[in-house]
């Protein structure tokens, strides 16, 4: 198989199962997230540090997991206890004779709040679905940003890409493609909010459009980041022609922390 008909071939089972359980039920998403901040949590600590320290790499899963699943789960007085997890990391150093504060910290307090954060406000989009203006829908509509702004960034840079946006960190993104990707991300909210969906004012559609494309984008740059100072491609091979958790969830996991504030303020 070539690698364009595996990216294609494993990229449209993610979404289907993405997408699939976000409309099957609360409990399926809720365990492809389970599953997510799992693979993910291992991932991030991997990216940490250039030593493969499974002792830092269960830290990392256990306190993910379990902040993602308290949230969920135990929803709302679930806070205080992750408050609790919050300050875990310190009382492991405190003990730990093997691992230093420094590395114990960035392994575990990056899979709690890049990782487990990120998809228990997910969970909290969907369980809400009045509050949050279409619940599943709305977490759909998330995804799809997300997506379009990917894919016409990459088709518009490789069209018309001459300025680098980030050439320190991602020598292959430009500025040209960035553009490409806000204008249709924000164009096709517009479009399908204003002639199909109706589910919030065209203006307040298209403020979440540009909150997902510019802190989506950054995810995806953050990401890069990581992977650069340990030197490899990809996060993971998890997903064939795609990479890791991390290379497919990068930009969602830095876009819904602002757009659940923006929510919120709307």
């Amino acid at each position: 198989m070539s690698e364009l008909a595996k990216r294609t071939v494993f990229g449209s089972l993610f979404v289907i199962v993405v997408i699939g359980s976000i409309l099957l039920n609360y409990w399926a998403f809720f365990a492809v997230m389970l599953v997510t901040v799992f693979i993910g949590s291992q991932e991030v600590s991997k990216l940490m540090s250039k030593e493969d320290n499974r002792e830092l790499k269960l830290m990392a899963v256990i306190l993910g997991t379990l902040f993602y699943v308290l949230g969920v789960v135990l929803f709302p007085i679930a806070y205080i206890l992750q408050l609790i997890l919050i300050l875990t990391p310190l009382l492991i150093a405190l003990f730990s004779k093997n691992y230093s504060f420094e590395k114990i910290a960035v392994s575990c307090w990056t899979a709690m709040f890049f990782v487990a954060l990120p998809c228990t406000l997910m969970m909290g989009i969907y369980r809400e679905p009045e509050f949050m203006l279409g619940g599943k829908y709305l977490l759909i509509i998330l995804f799809c940003l997300i997506w379009i702004n990917d894919i016409f960034a990459y088709l518009t840079g490789m069209a018309i890409g001459k300025h680098k946006l980030f050439e320190r960190i991602s020598p292959k993104k430009t500025i040209e493609g960035s553009l490409g990707g806000l204008v249709m991300t924000i164009l096709t909210a517009f479009l399908v909010n204003h002639y199909w969906l109706h589910m919030m004012s065209d203006w307040k559609m298209m403020g979440m459009a540009l909150i997902v494309v510019v802190f989506g984008s950054l995810g995806d740059l953050c990401e890069s980041m990581m992977k650069r100072q340990v030197g490899v491609k990809d996060s993971g091979n998890v997903i064939p022609g795609h990479g890791g958790i991390l290379d497919r969830f990068d930009a969602t996991f830095m876009a819904v922390p602002f757009v659940y504030c923006y929510l919120i303020l709307m």
